[in-house]
């Protein structure tokens, strides 16, 4: 029965660390999607802007 107990206290960090890695993933997801829906059009004019200047 101990040992059971001490592999669930050795997997409590490890889905804390999953859970605040998909918090920062999903954090960032959102502050991407909200600069995309600000600025969209302007990020898609300088792609092209900066693919046509590398061309010639």
């Amino acid at each position: 029965m101990c040992d059971r107990m001490e592999q669930q206290a050795s997997k409590s960090p490890r889905i804390a660390l999953w859970a605040a890695l998909f918090g920062a993933g999903a954090a960032a997801t959102g502050a991407v999607f909200a600069g995309w829906l600000n600025y969209g059009s302007a990020i898609v004019l300088a792609y092209m802007e900066n693919g046509l200047s590398s061309c010639f």
